[in-house]
Order: structure tokens, then sequence, then C-alpha cells
């Protein structure tokens, strides 16, 4: 691809959002989704109707306005006006939950410690162990028992625990009933409870050291610790955002959800147990055609370093902003047709014996011409001199690459089958593209860095609804593509001429390159907050890939009272899941295992509360066992089964 692919040319600018203004239509929604996987603290009855998320109402009246009603005949009462219409409006919405979770984790690392490999290179754990078991099996400072020819501890730990908490807002300011200003803000963003303690040990603290100011009640040890501190890091913004109705349409500019179909690819993480979710910069224009949602976005990507990464920046951290450069920008365009029923539609249509059909499609495209993949200082620049000092706008010149050429096309398909007692439903993602220097993905020490992208995921599921909606029998299967690489890269952690070792299984903890001669990248990722289970996915190895699971599942919802505003959920559900690649496992093996899931929860729906338990339970097979041998060649010289694990998770939450 030629350096003008990537580039944003000024038509583009100027051109579509103007454009995109005209295509808008009076509400639409704009992240297009179907209905969330699992039965999650704090959510309704699985099945039935979609469970995507689902926009507020735009600006509800407090009171209905005349019908002939008309604005200001002058210009001098448009402030006048303006107050009127916000007077009609609830101006501040403020939505959200607060919940708390506490975890106790045994045998996330499936009963296995450090190794040293086989002929190969080493290995981690498949999760991490407590701190307190050092790589050679001892307990930490050995146990207080560090005398010589005092005998090694060895540690014997095997589980770890938490609480942590999360208030969520949601604030909607309405300008009017067509303009409003929305946003998400985390007050204690998945705090850990009792992590900030207020002692001389508080991890919060930059310098544990006692010259350090301490507040007066200061405690030389955790343990003579009374209360906990707090910080401005408690208060997380995560995305802002602005929506305009007009006649001919809606537009929404800043950073935004990002959600289709089920969620598996592109998720916006609103559940009362989701950790994140999938955000986006973007200028997006809605319209509806015959029925159907049209949406068409440009999007602000990665936009590589800008001005205050720098020592310019860093000496005028009031100024403006500045990207430094263009050419390591990421343009990326999205455009979707998508048809969803509301939810009242929905379970109306089918109630009544008739055929539901909702589907969408969804292409995104990318491109991006430089890349900076590390740092290479300018000869005699002052981060040359000292690397403590901060960089300069030529250290970031010397170190962009110049022959990325990457392209990426990511289509998506959805759609939802309901009729009577059936739902059905499917989602698959593909990306396929290229990357002309892929860098650090690639270990070649060649000058062909070049890698094919060709990646796929997927989902079908359905659900059957009996005895009135009180028992739900579902049956879910999917798969994502998977890669033979497997090694990480880390010369200084390593100390080896190679650099090479197994990491952590988790892909969010590791950094796994393409080896030498393999061009092609095929793991494909769902999205993390796309919950199938408790344990394997969700813990041990992040999220879906190299993977193909069948999930049978089952619940039971029993109202308390006649109102049906009080109700107990129970619910089960059998994974079983295999490898379509073994080899990039670390047994070289197929089937990863079977996990048991149970939950039990009680919702209220008058008062918006919501509490539950949670049991899971892994019984680990071959592909993630370390054997010695297998069919082709050794594999672990200390070779290590894999043990059971488990979860017990407690929760508690209020919505508003």
């Amino acid at each position: 691809m030629s350096h003008e692919a990537g580039r944003f040319h000024p038509w583009l600018a100027a051109g579509l959002p103007g454009a995109l203004a005209f295509l808008v239509a009076v509400p639409a929604w704009a992240q297009m989704g179907g209905m969330s996987p699992g039965m999650g603290p704090g959510m309704g009855r699985p099945g039935g109707t979609a469970a995507q998320p689902q926009d507020k109402d735009e600006g509800p009246a407090e009171v209905a306005p005349d019908a002939d009603e008309k604005a200001p005949p002058s210009k001098e009462s448009d402030t006048a006006y303006l107050e009127l219409a916000r007077r009609r409006t609830k101006v501040i919405e403020i939505d959200g939950y607060f919940r708390l979770r506490t975890d106790y984790l045994y045998k996330m690392n499936l009963g296995q410690g450090y190794n040293n490999g086989g002929p190969g290179p080493s290995a981690l754990p498949p999760f991490p162990v407590p701190s307190e078991c050092l790589p050679d099996g001892s307990v930490g400072q050995n146990g207080g028992n560090s005398q010589a020819g005092q005998p090694i501890i060895r540690c014997g730990d095997k589980s770890m625990g938490d609480g942590n908490i999360r208030l969520r807002l949601e604030p909607t300011v309405n300008i009017s009933d067509q303009v409003r200003v929305r946003s998400q803000i985390d007050v204690f963003d998945n705090l850990i409870l009792g992590t900030t303690p207020d002692s001389l040990v508080n991890p919060t603290i930059p310098d544990q050291n006692a010259k350090v100011g301490q507040t007066s009640s200061a405690a030389p040890a955790d343990v003579l610790s009374n209360t906990q501190t707090t910080s401005a890091s408690n208060i997380v913004a995560k995305r802002a955002w602005g929506e305009i109705d007009t006649l001919l349409g809606s537009l929404r500019f800043g950073r935004m959800p990002w959600h289709f179909g089920r969620g598996m690819y592109f998720n916006r993480g609103d559940c009362a147990d989701c950790e994140g979710g999938t955000n986006v910069d973007r200028f997006m224009g809605l319209t509806t055609v015959y029925g159907h949602q049209l949406a068409l976005s440009v999007d602000f990507g990665a936009q590589g370093y800008h001005l205050g990464y720098t020592d310019l920046g860093q000496k005028n951290t009031g100024g403006f902003p500045l990207d430094l450069t263009q050419k390591d920008d990421v343009t990326q365009l999205m455009g979707a047709l998508t048809k969803i029923d509301e939810d009242r539609v929905w379970r109306e249509r089918i109630a009544a014996g008739d055929v539901a059909l909702n589907y969408g499609a969804q292409v995104v495209y990318r491109s991006q011409d430089y890349a900076t993949y590390s740092v290479s200082s300018l000869a005699g620049s002052p981060y040359d001199t000292n690397p403590q000092n901060p960089l300069s706008s030529g250290d970031l010149g010397n170190s962009l690459v110049t022959n990325v050429n990457a392209l990426l096309f990511i289509p998506s398909l959805w759609f939802k089958f309901g009729w009577k007692a059936l739902t059905l439903e499917f989602e698959g993602t593909m990306l396929a593209g290229k990357l002309g220097n892929a860098g650090p993905l690639r270990l070649d020490t060649t000058d062909d860095k070049g890698l094919t992208i060709l990646q796929a995921g997927w989902v079908l599921s359905s659900s059957l609804r009996l005895y009135d909606d009180a028992l739900f029998v579902g049956f879910e299967t999917g798969g994502a593509t998977g890669d033979q690489a497997e090694l990480a890269y880390d010369p200084a952690r390593t100390n080896t001429a190679t650099g090479l070792y197994y990491p952590y299984l988790n892909y969010r903890w590791k950094f796994v390159p393409q080896p030498a001669g393999d061009r092609n990248l095929n793991d494909f990722h769902f999205s993390p907050e796309y919950h199938v289970d408790e344990i394997l996915y969700r813990r041990i190895l992040g999220t879906i890939s190299n993977a193909i699971y069948l999930k049978p599942s089952i619940a039971y919802w029993l109202d308390l009272d006649s109102k049906k505003e009080r109700e107990i959920g129970f619910s089960g559900a059998v994974v079983y899941s295999l490898a379509p690649v073994p080899v990039a496992t670390p047994g070289n093996s197929l089937n990863y295992g079977v996990e048991m899931d149970l939950a039990l929860q009680y919702r209220n729906l008058r008062e918006n509360v919501f509490a539950g338990f949670t049991w899971g339970v892994f019984w680990p097979m071959a592909a993630l066992t370390r054997p010695r041998v297998d069919a082709s060649a050794p594999l672990w010289s200390s070779p290590e089964d894999a043990n059971a694990a488990q979860v017990v998770r407690l929760f508690a939450g209020i919505r508003f």
C-alpha cells in the first residue's frame, strides 16, 4: 500500500462530517446490540427479547408542553426559549450502579508452578501464584527462617482472594429534548478493599520513606492502621460524548461506547459484572431508512505520540494539545446497517406467535502508514545523553518506522430470530488485512517483517422460554481461530540468547510474537466482556481465543410475590472447550477441559437491589498439562499434571 493510504485528507475531514450531518434521523440508536450472554450479577431473566444495551429516554419531559406552543417570534427571546426548553426537561439525570464483589480463587494456576521447561525455554505458571511463593518453591524471606543450615520452607499456598467495589455514575445533561451530553465516571473503579491503609507502607505513596510527609494518623505498620486514605486516582472518567437530534437526524461525537450484536467483539461492557468495555473516539451520524438504522462514522484511531510526551510539552503543561505527526495516525471508518426492535415490540410479537427477526451488518476499515514500535533517540539529544531526560520531537521522528503500510477490514454479521418460546442468535466477525512491517510482532531478523492477518470468531446461541418465562433452557457454541505462536520474548528477563519463555496464559499479560518463518497472524480474541464461564476463559486465558466451546445451560426464576417485583434465580451451565490449534497449548493436545458453573441470585425490581452467589469448578484436560513428551518430541523436563481450579464469588449491588 502506498504512503498515501493512511493519510487523513483535508477533503475527508471537511466533507464527510458535513455529509454525516445530513444522514441522521430522530432518535436512532448508535450502538447496535443483541442479547447479552450469560446470567451475570444484577441481570434479569436470560433469553426472551434482546437484552442488548438500550439507550435512556431522550430527555423525558416533566411537564408536557401545550399543543399550540410555539417558539418566540424574535431573536431577542432565543435565550428565554432555551430556558423554557430546559424547564420542560429533566436537566440532569444520573444512572448507574454500586456493586461489591468478593472472590475466592483456588488453584487458578492448576497446581503448576515455575518450570524450567524442557530442552527449550523456561515457563511461568499458567496463572500467578501467591506472591510469597518464589520461583524456587520457597516462601518469601524463607518464611522468616533464613539462618544458615535451616531447611527451606516450601510454599503450600494455593488460594488468593479479595473484595472490590465500584460506583458507576452515568450522568446525562439535557440541554433540551434534542441536545444532551452523556458521560461515564467510575468512583473506586474495582478498588480492592483494604488496599489504601493509612500507614507508612501504603502502596499508593510513591516513596515509602518515613521522611515523606504523611498524615498525622499515619501508622508505622499496617496492623496499626485505623482508616483508609483516598486519592484523585479513585475517580476515573471513561466516556463523554454529545448527542444532537434534529428533524433530519442525529449526530454523536466524543468518546463513546461501541457495541455490535451480542458483544462478541465490540462490547460496551455495561453489565453489572463487567470490568471494562469497548470505547471509541468518533464523529458519527445516524439515520433510519425503511425501519433500518444506518450509522456512519469517522473515528480517531491510535494517534501515536503527541506534544505531552516531549520536553516542550512538559515545560508547558497548560498549553494546547498537539499531535506531532499525522503519518502515524490510524485512519478508521465505520459503517453499519441494523434492524433492532425495541424490547417491548419484540416481546409483543413473539407473544402473539409472530416471527420476529432482527439483524445487522457492520464494516470497519483501518489503515496506518507509519508507527513507532520503540524509541530510538536522536544522536546528541538530551534523551540520548541521559534517558531520564524528556523525549524531544527529534527523538520521536527518528523512531518512526516508515514502511508499516497496515490495512485491515473487520466485517461483522449478526441476526436474531424469535418465534414463540424459541430464540436463535448468531454473530460472526472476521479480521482480514496485512502489515507491511510488523516490527516486534515478528522474530525474523531478515528485512521481510510483513504479516498477513486472517482471523475469525463466531457465536451461535439458542434458548427456550417455558412455563410463563420462568424456565430457560439454552445451548451456545462459539469459536475463535488460533495461532501456533505461544512463546513470549524478553531477553532482559530470561538472560538467554533467544529471550524466549512460556508466559502466563492470560493474553492480556503476555506479548507473543510470531516465530521465524511465520508470516500469518491468526489468533482471534473475543471481547473479554463476553462472559461464557468463570474460570478458563474469564481468568486463566483472559478471553476466548484458539478455542471452540459447547455450553448447555438452564435457569429457573421464582417469583416471591404476586406483583413479580422480587425474584430468585437458579442457574447452571457446563462448558466443554477444545483447542483448534493444539500445538499452541502447553500440552500440545486438543482438549482444554470441562467447567461447571452454578449461581443463585436475588433481585428486587422495585428497589433495584441485586445479590447472589456463584461457584465454578474447572477440570483441566491434556491441553493444559505439562507432559514430558508428546507424540512428536520432548516437551517438559519437569512434567506437571493440571489440577482442578475453583472460584467462589459473592456479590451485591444497587442500580439507580
